[in-house]
């Protein structure tokens, strides 16, 4: 089951990101702190996967702005299952939740940095291809993707800034 992030649950989505990244990205339960607590963050982007009767992954969307203009895109990071959950379908289902809220919203894009292999299957392709260029902090170019969700939109342009927890 897919369903908002309620105020109880972030000390398990702490959990389910501090034991999702362990070994990799240490930091990334400081980042959903941060990112919850910054003016960036969107409460009602933000959804947990239950399983059991306990939060066993999460996902937010918080906004980024683009160099030079004022245009806002929101951004698909971090997604986080706990290992013993994973490949049971709740990334793809959270990923799905992302999507279809933030089309409901009447956003026409959304950005993710991470695997072109696991995002690709989502309609999420490389941004600098729609002239979206990947921020300085970004490990990849080819990492960092945009899933169009309304076709017809003027798309804004330029070089994504992360905001500040996301360059920390």
């Amino acid at each position: 089951m897919i369903r908002l992030a309620a105020a109880d649950d972030w000390p398990e989505i702490l959990e389910v990101h501090r034991r999702a990244f362990a070994g990799r990205d240490e930091g990334v339960p400081q980042l959903v702190e941060e990112l919850r607590e910054s003016e960036w963050y969107e409460p009602g982007l933000s959804f947990v996967a239950i399983e059991d009767d306990r939060v066993v992954g999460h996902v937010m969307n918080t906004w980024n702005t683009v160099e030079g203009s004022d245009a806002r895109v929101l951004q698909l990071s971090p997604l986080g299952v706990l290992p013993e959950y994973q490949r049971r379908g709740h990334g793809s289902a959270l990923v799905h939740a992302s999507l279809d809220a933030v089309r409901a919203r009447g956003e026409p894009l959304l950005v993710v940095e991470g695997d072109p292999g696991y995002y690709g299957r989502f309609g999420f392709r490389r941004a600098d291809e729609l002239g979206l260029l990947p921020p300085p902090e970004a490990l990849y170019d080819w990492a960092f993707q945009v899933a169009v969700l309304d076709p017809a939109a003027e798309l804004p342009q330029g070089r994504v800034v992360y905001t500040p927890p996301f360059t920390r």
